[in-house]
């Protein structure tokens, strides 16, 4: 059997680090409670998954893995949750769109991979240890998966990769995330330049991975290049953990707008003091004219009736109230159903028609915002406060 020689170089030195990075953000991004709680966690998840991963390469490049061999391949099912995880986090930052239980049949690969692979995972260590070690007699006694996939697993591994390249690219274009459709404000360029950056992260993940699994059928290949895949996954760690660094408001889920929109903010010729004084003016409008009622109200609208400048009226909302533009319309607009669903004369009232009623031009908008306002979906909200004000009515009678 193998003597265990720990195999430590600068190579293995600096993924162990990345590895333990992206435990600490995956950890912080669980665990805050502020923000935009399930992009948070999609993110989380993505980095966790990258981090164990990282630890299984560098287990098996040290040799360590010969002592630690219950955790040999866990990696497998992993690759087949990366795509899932950014796509519905990519879906998660979409303000006009909500994870449904559906969204959970993206895992099915995974789940599918991993229960065909159980026996092998609760195959005694001993035995794998020594298959590892170059025992080939031990074969026999090893479970092996219910599915043999070892002639097409590097096939299905960037199949499934590739797929979620495109999938993600085709919703953050068709949802404006890629190129800006129009007048938009600042935490929409945000999020598009954020999203387009991680997809480019995780593009080159992919490349490293194609090349790899087709290097490695060539007869030059070189073990170094090895490292490819995860220099790819320790870029995408460090560059979250850099920027949560420039901008820490990253794991309140509002991204970092200082890495993105520094120096557009720098170069502004609004002062602090005047910028105050036109968000005193904004909300008093907005109170008194109610103009978040009109479901197609845009920044550029409502910039133009107050006749100030796009960026400015931009500026005063996300500096000022620390808001996008929609989530700063959106609460008056909840206030309004708010309004409406407590009163008993709407009752009989659908909750879809309260919602435009209010301004909201689309029930998932509607419904995302008011749970996120509220804790409460619009016909709890309804059901609450009107058996309150009937149980009112009965006492008093």
């Amino acid at each position: 059997m193998e003597t265990v020689n720990p195999s430590l170089d600068t190579w293995t030195s600096f993924f162990i680090l990345a590895a333990a990075q992206g435990y600490f953000l995956a950890a912080i991004l669980f665990f805050n409670k502020r923000g935009n709680h399930l992009a948070n966690r999609f993110l989380g998840a993505f980095l966790f998954s990258f981090a164990l991963t990282l630890s299984e390469y560098v287990l098996h490049w040290t040799k360590y893995l010969l002592l630690f061999s219950w955790a040999d391949s866990f990696y497998i099912p992993l690759i087949f949750v990366f795509g899932p995880l950014l796509f519905l986090y990519f879906k998660s930052l979409n303000p006009e769109d909500e994870f449904r239980r559906v969204d959970l049949l993206h895992f099915l690969p995974a789940l599918l991979i991993l229960i065909n692979r159980l026996p092998y995972y609760f195959t005694n260590p001993g035995l794998k240890s020594a298959f590892r070690a170059g025992n080939r007699e031990v074969a026999q006694q090893i479970h092996w998966p219910f599915v043999p996939l070892f002639s097409v697993q590097d096939y299905l591994f960037m199949l499934h990769l590739s797929a979620y390249a495109v999938l993600c690219f085709w919703y953050l274009r068709r949802n404006g995330f890629w190129r800006a459709a129009g007048e938009e404000d600042d935490m929409a360029m945000i999020r598009r330049k954020w999203s387009r950056t991680l997809l480019w992260l995780y593009t080159g993940f992919l490349l490293g991975n194609v090349t790899y699994y087709v290097l490695i059928r060539t007869p030059f290949f070189s073990i170094e290049w090895d490292y490819g895949i995860s220099l790819s996954m320790t870029v995408f760690i460090y560059v979250v953990g850099y920027l949560g660094y420039r901008q820490p408001e990253i794991f309140a889920g509002e991204l970092w707008p200082q890495a993105f929109l520094a120096p557009k903010y720098q170069n502004s010729s609004l002062t602090p003091s005047a910028s105050r004084s036109l968000l005193e003016r904004v909300q008093e409008y907005v109170e008194q004219e109610k103009p978040y009622l009109d479901n197609e109200l845009r920044l550029s609208g409502l910039a133009d009736q107050l006749e100030i400048s796009i960026h400015h009226l931009s500026q005063v909302v996300n500096e000022q109230l620390g808001k996008s533009f929609s989530d700063f319309i959106n609460e008056y607009r909840v206030e309004e159903a708010k309004r409406l669903l407590a009163n008993p004369r709407y009752k009989e009232r659908y909750v879809i028609s309260i919602a435009y009623e209010a301004g909201f031009n689309n029930k998932t908008s509607f419904n995302k915002a008011f749970k996120a306002q509220t804790g409460l979906s619009p016909s709890q909200y309804r059901k609450e406060k009107l058996g309150k004000v009937t149980a009112e009515s009965r006492s008093d009678g």
